[in-house]
């Protein structure tokens, strides 16, 4: 018969592979997400999560398989682009075509006749109603194989027409009736119109249990090597930011804040000690990622000030390939009405495009000094090409040694996380986050 894994949300069963896993779906999952625990199994084949009383008959095998929370596989599927404004996009369009080959019968009475019912279901399938049919679905517990010809009565029974039409697609027809050749666009659909605490569940017992695979491979990284061939979507993001310092911040602040994403993204550091980095350098390193090939998607994180406004100028005529992204750190609200030094002496600022490196956003906790007061912008030289003087936050070095202490202690004890002062690294990774989604 074979052995099989098998993808569930829930106890909803989605799909099976026989033999080895879909290296698709395993994009999903990180080595962080593996399982590996003991269960029963009783006489009937039910799994039983605990052990049986000494007097049933079971036998105890290793259950293995990789298993992740919803949020976090959403999370996985927008870096990734499988956005539910993709997920609609394709389906409405794959319906569209699927109407469009139906219709072809018409004026073939007999055939007509044949197809009129599901012309008139995929007519009322809209996404938002398979959405609410989905639901349905797993609000009623049901499987596929409850439409076996002796179940098929008392599932129509309980089920509305258009959930029972989702519900019986065939191996003809696409998982669900939901039109797409990439399971993923399917799973974003899937795990929206699921529970805020459903889980994503890929079995790999029986062909851990048939030796396909052993309970010590890595599967999630080796299917990532199989994707190769399809780099782009399946392999990590490249961050490249102005300087070695933004790279570690914001890899330390991703893991502490999206771990479940840190394996998503690589953040470069491409400068040699004590080398020069800034805006113009990071302008240049796009125009030779740009001008190579690459296959990697690539997000470019320039500071919020003059400098980098100045340097970007220099990308304006520049058609950057659909791999890349070039953003800024965010506006901040906080940084509307700020201290800063020049020749009027201490003066309060908008300081929005003018000083926003990265140790700005370090928070208010950060920045603070041992008087209350906050870390002053200090005016630097006048920039002609953008007409604005560029700022630098004094005590850098300071800051940074205050940000890594305050970063150590999120890590350790996660509950201080809500006394500190995160939004504006948050902003950051937002940003970065949503890079592709459009």
């Amino acid at each position: 018969m074979g052995s099989y894994t098998a993808l569930s949300i829930d106890s909803l069963h989605l799909l099976s592979t026989k033999s080895y896993v879909d290296p698709t779906v395993m994009t999903l999952f990180t080595e962080k997400d593996k399982v590996a625990k003991p269960v029963w199994l009783s006489e009937s084949g039910e799994i039983m999560s605990t052990r049986p009383n000494s007097t049933d008959t079971a036998d105890e095998l290793t259950q293995v398989g990789y298993s992740a929370p919803k949020k976090a596989v959403i999370d996985r599927l927008n870096v990734m682009g499988f956005t539910i404004e993709a997920a609609r996009s394709l389906f409405e369009d794959g319906i569209q075509d699927k109407l469009s080959e139906l219709k072809e019968y018409e004026g073939n009475s007999e055939i007509e006749t044949l197809y009129a019912k599901e012309i008139a279901l995929y007519s009322d399938l809209s996404f938002e109603s398979w959405l609410a049919a989905f639901q349905e679905i797993k609000s009623k517990g049901l499987q596929t194989w409850d439409l076996s010809p002796h179940r098929e009565g008392a599932v129509k029974c309980v089920l509305s027409d258009l959930a029972t039409f989702v519900l019986s697609s065939n191996d003809d027809e696409p998982l669900f009736r939901f039109p797409t050749s990439d399971v993923r666009y399917f799973l974003r659909a899937a795990l929206e119109a699921s529970n805020i605490d459903a889980v994503l569940f890929l079995d790999l017992t029986e062909v851990v249990g048939s030796g396909y695979y052993s309970i010590e491979d890595r599967v999630s990284e080796m299917a990532r090597a199989e994707l190769s061939s399809d780099y782009p979507t399946n392999s990590r993001i490249v961050v490249l930011t102005e300087g070695s310092s933004d790279s570690r911040v914001l890899k330390a602040t991703m893991e502490l804040f999206f771990p479940h994403l840190a394996e998503y993204y690589s953040f470069m550091d491409f400068h040699a000690p004590n080398a020069p980095g800034g805006a113009g350098q990071l302008v240049n390193t796009i125009k030779s990622f740009a001008g190579a090939g690459i296959s990697n998607r690539v997000i470019a994180v320039f500071d919020n000030d003059t400098a980098a406004r100045a340097a970007l100028r220099a990308l304006a005529r520049i058609a950057l390939p659909s791999f890349m992204r070039v953003l800024q750190f965010p506006a901040l609200p906080s940084a509307a009405s700020y201290p800063t030094i020049g020749p009027s002496g201490l003066v309060q600022m908008d300081v929005n495009g003018l000083a926003g490196s990265l140790e700005l956003y370090f928070g208010e906790d950060v920045l603070k000094r041992e008087d209350g007061s906050l870390t002053p912008v200090h005016w630097r030289g006048y920039d002609a090409a953008v007409c604005a003087y560029q700022g630098e936050l004094t005590e850098k070095a300071q800051l940074q040694e205050r940000f890594d202490l305050k970063l150590a202690a999120a890590a350790s004890t996660p509950t201080l996380i809500k006394s500190q002062d995160w939004t504006p690294m948050r902003s950051v990774l937002d940003a970065i986050r949503c890079a592709f989604d459009a």
